[in-house]
């Protein structure tokens, strides 16, 4: 039985490895396949620290992991340890009472939390409040509309991350 997963490098500033972003895939296809976004973690869970084994994906860096609602809400990211993944909340997940209560049990319990393609919305602040790192799509905003998002988030003590940077001069913009 074959197994995939990509990994994505995140880089610092300095341009070195931060972590890498684990994304599932069913074949040697660059893209994500038409399935189930709990099924697709589940899976990619499985065959990252089970199949394969995490260390060999990501060595002594963080993986980067997307939950959907219903895992976190079923507290899937506690079954993995916390030093080695980056629990990241779905632009899709909505801030109801028993996400920010999932959500408040990890961040409590050490898991470090990212929200992914972000786009500010007040009804986020409280799981901003909860998390240590907010993604950016760097193809997706505006520099204009990302500098008032990085406004309003000034009051937090939040890792800015830009992803689908695709270029040096883009890297550097960032």
């Amino acid at each position: 039985m074959e197994v995939y997963v990509a990994r994505q490098p995140i880089f610092d500033a300095d341009r070195k490895v931060f972590g890498y972003e684990l994304l599932f895939r069913e074949g040697m296809e660059n893209f994500f396949p038409d399935i189930d976004g709990d099924l697709a973690t589940s899976k990619l869970l499985y065959n990252s620290f089970f199949t394969i084994g995490i260390e060999k994906i990501i060595g002594d860096n963080t993986a980067f992991i997307n939950f959907t609602e219903a895992l976190l809400i079923k507290k899937l990211p506690l079954m993995f340890p916390q030093e080695k993944i980056v629990v990241e909340v779905l632009e899709n997940v909505r801030p109801g009472i028993d996400v920010v209560e999932a959500c408040q049990e990890l961040a409590n319990k050490g898991y470090p939390l990212a929200l992914d393609d972000f786009f500010y919305d007040e009804r986020l602040e409280s799981l901003i409040s909860l998390a240590k790192i907010i993604k950016f799509d760097f193809q997706a905003a505006s520099f204009e509309k990302m500098a008032q998002y990085i406004e309003k988030l000034s009051p937090h003590n939040v890792i800015l991350l830009a992803e689908k940077v695709e270029n040096y001069d883009e890297f550097t913009i960032a």
